[in-house]
């Protein structure tokens, strides 16, 4: 039997269920030169512009990677969305996974090309492409981080906010040369307008706290706070959440708080003002993950409650992939019988923040597939998923939410 959450989505998607307050899902449509399973692994959604990653393109090479923007498209009788662009790096080579993060702000994109996770050495950077007045995208920047530093590959993860960028490095959780395990750092750029650049302004570590995590990875920025993620990765142990905040009188960012205690591989996040979220996909005795949310006040940064799904799953991975804006949060978790090998199914739990400041479930995007949900954001009540297969190109739904 089909669950009703399962029966309303397959409306949605057949266009059945156009009922007020349910979220009405559109498929983007796939670029047709696209020889990539990657198709929908970061995306970003600002306003009437998305971007999808694609970082297995082969565009110059095998595993060069793309990105592909899309725009919205008014008129009746609905509104759509039109590929309108796709980007690639100058220089472009095989093996760059451009695409592997994307961040959007305005008419700018950052895009990493991260061709490791952890530790070695790589040609790995971040690029800057921007939208001119006649609606192409040029590449304005070529960001990297300083040369000879102990701290993993650059572009682990991108944040972009306005005239403000960010950039992690991935650290290397080596568990087997300790000497060799040491964690990352993230880069902060700023834009200066004469000339059309942009300046390296800060580099900001943990003071190797290892027990707490490795610094690096997921990376989110909203106005003067950044937060970072410091994962203990293989150990198995509760990592942490760097936040910092930027001093506009000094021109210095200082560590603003230091959240223990958060449970994942990868720890996802997201900030929109001085609300952050981070997904706990490994928490709870039953692995069935949480996703904390975090307020900061006038002083200081407090946990103020955990969201879990109105029906949890045993390793069901809740908070594995998770985004917030304004008053809606999207968190990615497993669902269905996970206790065997067909019919899982992942789907996107959607929360919404009430008035007083508790926080409700409302609905459950779901497609039916395992692979749904790999990335996340949200503009609004605008939401950008990905699906990234691995056997084949991946997909990437637009859906407007309650």
């Amino acid at each position: 039997m089909l669950r009703p959450h399962l029966l309303l989505c397959l409306g949605l998607l057949f266009g059945l269920v156009p009922t007020e307050g349910h979220a009405q899902i559109e498929a983007l449509p796939r670029p047709d030169t696209l020889q990539s399973a990657s198709f929908g692994v970061s995306v970003a959604i600002d306003d009437s512009i998305a971007v999808i990653g694609a970082s297995g393109a082969s565009v110059c090479g095998e595993d060069a990677g793309a990105v592909f923007v899309y725009e919205r498209q008014p008129g009746p009788p609905v509104t759509s969305w039109a590929l309108t662009a796709r980007l690639v790096p100058t220089p472009c080579r095989a093996d760059a996974f451009f695409g592997a993060d994307v961040a959007l702000s305005g008419s700018r994109v950052l895009v990493s090309a991260s061709s490791e996770h952890f530790g070695g050495e790589g040609e790995n950077a971040a690029y800057m492409f921007k939208r001119s007045a006649d609606s192409t995208w040029q590449q304005t920047a070529r960001l990297t981080g300083a040369p000879d530093r102990r701290e993993g590959l650059f572009a682990a993860g991108v944040a972009l906010d306005g005239d403000r960028a960010a950039v992690s490095t991935s650290g290397n959780p080596n568990r087997n040369d300790p000497e060799r395990r040491y964690g990352g750092a993230v880069y902060v750029f700023e834009h200066d307008a004469d000339p059309d650049g942009w300046t390296r302004t800060a580099r900001l570590r943990s003071d190797d706290r290892l027990d707490s995590g490795l610094i690096g990875g997921d990376v989110v920025l909203d106005g003067p706070h950044l937060a970072v993620a410091a994962s203990t990765f293989f150990e198995r142990e509760p990592g942490s959440v760097y936040v910092f905040r930027h001093d506009p009188s000094s021109k210095r960012w200082r560590e603003d708080a230091h959240l223990r205690d958060i449970d994942a591989f990868f720890i996802s996040l997201d900030l929109h003002g001085s609300i952050l979220l981070v997904g706990e996909g490994r928490a709870r005795d039953d692995n069935s993950g949480a996703a904390t949310v975090y307020t900061r006040d006038d002083t200081s940064w407090r946990q103020t409650t955990t969201l879990r799904p109105s029906i949890p799953y045993e390793s069901g991975s809740f908070g594995a992939t998770v985004a917030l804006h304004d008053r809606r949060a999207l968190i990615t978790g497993y669902d269905e019988q996970l206790g065997n090998e067909i019919n899982i199914d992942r789907v996107v739990y959607v929360f919404r923040r009430r008035p007083e400041g508790s926080w409700r479930e409302r609905t459950v995007l779901d497609i039916g597939s395992v692979d749904f949900g790999a990335s996340l954001d949200l503009d609004g009540p605008i939401t950008l998923v990905g699906t990234v297969a691995g056997d084949e190109s991946g997909t990437a739904h637009i859906a407007r939410i309650p």
